[in-house]
C-alpha cells in the first residue's frame, strides 16, 4: 500500500515538470493583416492601411467588392505618423485586436512614397519576424489606399486579387527580397510590378477592377519612370525571364496581323570591352505558339513560318532597344548591365565605371541577335474558310 502511494506521489509530482500554455494568444485576439498599403500625406506624414479580414462577415459568399464593413468580408483601416512604426503603432492603439502581418502577402507603395524613396522601409519592416520578405512589393499610380478599395468581382478580397496578378505566369515575380537585392547589387536599379484602378466596362453593375500596367522603375531607392507595353515585354526579355507574353504584331489594318504567345525565353548578355569602349552581345532565344494570323497565311509552307518568325525577331529586337533606350534616358539601369560588367571584368569596373554607373551606359554599343521558332499553329495551317488554290 506504501509503495502505491509513493508511486502516485511521483506522478502527481511529475505533472510539474509539464510546460504551460502561459503565453498562449487566442485567435479571437489577432487582427490578420493579409495586405497593406503606404502613402504620403499633404502634410509629409506617413499613411498605412491595412486590410484585415472579418471573420463573421466569411460564412457564405457575398458577391464581390470592397468596403469597410456591412456586408464585406473584410475591413480597412488606416493612421499616419512621422515614420512607418510611429503609424503603425497608433493605429493599433485603437484595434481591439493585435494585428499580426505573418500572413500578409502583398505590400502597395503610392508613385508619391516611391519617388520619395523606400530604403527606410527596409530597416523597420525586416526588424521584425512577423514582416516576410517574401511578400510582393506593388507600386502604384496615385493614392495606394485606392488599390485597396477596388471592388473586384472574381475574389472577395482585393488583396487576393494583387497577390495572384503579381504571381501570374505574365509577369516577373517581384517580392521584397529581390528589390532589397537589387538596392544593394552593384551595377543594377530595382523594380516593382506596376499596377492601377481601372473601371470595368459594360456590364450592369459597374466594379472597379486590378491592372497590371507593367514594371516601376528606380533610380537607386527613389521611382523615376514606368516601363509600360511593348517596354515591358521587352524588359522581361533581357532579364531573361521566361513568362508567357501575348505579343500582337500588324503591320497595318490592309496587311492584318499575327498573335503569339512567346515562352521559354533565353537571353545570353556577354560585356566586353573594345578599344576602352563597353560593348553588349545580347543573344535570345525563344519559342512561340500562334494564336491568331489576320494574315490568312497557309503555314504547312516553311517559308510562310519564316515569314512570321521574321516579323517575332524584328519586334523583340524593337521592344528591347525601347528598354535601353528608355534607360539611357533615365539614367537607371534597370535590366542590371553593370553587374554583367562586375563579374566579367570586376578590376575594370571597380577603377572605371563604378563611380559613373549607368551614366557609362550612353557611349556603350548594345548588339542584339534574336532567333525564335515557331514551334506550333494550333490544330489548322489555315483559316477553314479560305478557299482552296486547286479550285
Amino acid at each position: 500500500m506504501r509503495r502505491h502511494c509513493v508511486l502516485y506521489l511521483f506522478l502527481i509530482l511529475s505533472l510539474l515538470l509539464l510546460p504551460g500554455c502561459w503565453d498562449r494568444t487566442e485567435i479571437n485576439d489577432v487582427a490578420f493583416v493579409v495586405s497593406s498599403a503606404i502613402d504620403l500625406d499633404p502634410d509629409g506624414k506617413i499613411r498605412i492601411t491595412v486590410m484585415v479580414p472579418l471573420p463573421g462577415q466569411m460564412g457564405g459568399a457575398t458577391g464581390g467588392g470592397g468596403g469597410t464593413g456591412g456586408e464585406k468580408s473584410y475591413y480597412l483601416d488606416s493612421e499616419a505618423g512621422n515614420t512607418f512604426r510611429d503609424a503603425q503603432a497608433k493605429l493599433q492603439e485603437r484595434m481591439s485586436r493585435r494585428m499580426f502581418f505573418g500572413h500578409r502577402r502583398t505590400l502597395i507603395i503610392s508613385e508619391e512614397i516611391a519617388k520619395k524613396g523606400i530604403r527606410d522601409f527596409f530597416d523597420s519592416s525586416p526588424r521584425n519576424s512577423e514582416n516576410r520578405m517574401s511578400s510582393y512589393l506593388i507600386a502604384t499610380k496615385g493614392k495606394a489606399y485606392d488599390l485597396l478599395q477596388a471592388t473586384p468581382k472574381f475574389e472577395r478580397f482585393p488583396s487576393e486579387v494583387i497577390r495572384e496578378l503579381a504571381k501570374a505566369g505574365s509577369v516577373i515575380s517581384l517580392n521584397m527580397k529581390d528589390v532589397g537585392v537589387a538596392l544593394n547589387a552593384p551595377g543594377s536599379d530595382p523594380v516593382m510590378v506596376y499596377m492601377v484602378t481601372k473601371d470595368s466596362e459594360k456590364g450592369e453593375k459597374k466594379s472597379k477592377e486590378i491592372e497590371v500596367r507593367g514594371y516601376a522603375q528606380f533610380r537607386g531607392d527613389k521611382m523615376i519612370g514606368t516601363l509600360e507595353d511593348e517596354e515591358s515585354q521587352g524588359f522581361s526579355w533581357l532579364r531573361n525571364e521566361s513568362i508567357k507574353t501575348m505579343v500582337s504584331i500588324s503591320n497595318g489594318p490592309e496587311q492584318g496581323g499575327v498573335g503569339l504567345r512567346v515562352h521559354e525565353i533565353s537571353t545570353k548578355i556577354r560585356p566586353s570591352i573594345q578599344n576602352q569602349k563597353l560593348h553588349f552581345n545580347i543573344q535570345t532565344e525563344a519559342k512561340a505558339v500562334l494564336q491568331e494570323d489576320e494574315k490568312q497565311l497557309d503555314l504547312s509552307e516553311p517559308h510562310n513560318v519564316e515569314k512570321i518568325e521574321k516579323l517575332l525577331n524584328e519586334y523583340m529586337k524593337n521592344a528591347m532597344n525601347k528598354v535601353i533606350e528608355k534607360c539611357k534616358k533615365n539614367r537607371v539601369d534597370s535590366a542590371q548591365f553593370g553587374t554583367y560588367v562586375w563579374r566579367s571584368f570586376p578590376d575594370a569596373w571597380k577603377k572605371e565605371y563604378a563611380k559613373e554607373w549607368p551614366q557609362a551606359m550612353k557611349d556603350a554599343e548594345f548588339s542584339i541577335t534574336i532567333n525564335s521558332k515557331l514551334i506550333e499553329t494550333g490544330l489548322i495551317y489555315q483559316n477553314v474558310t479560305k478557299e482552296s488554290d486547286d479550285k
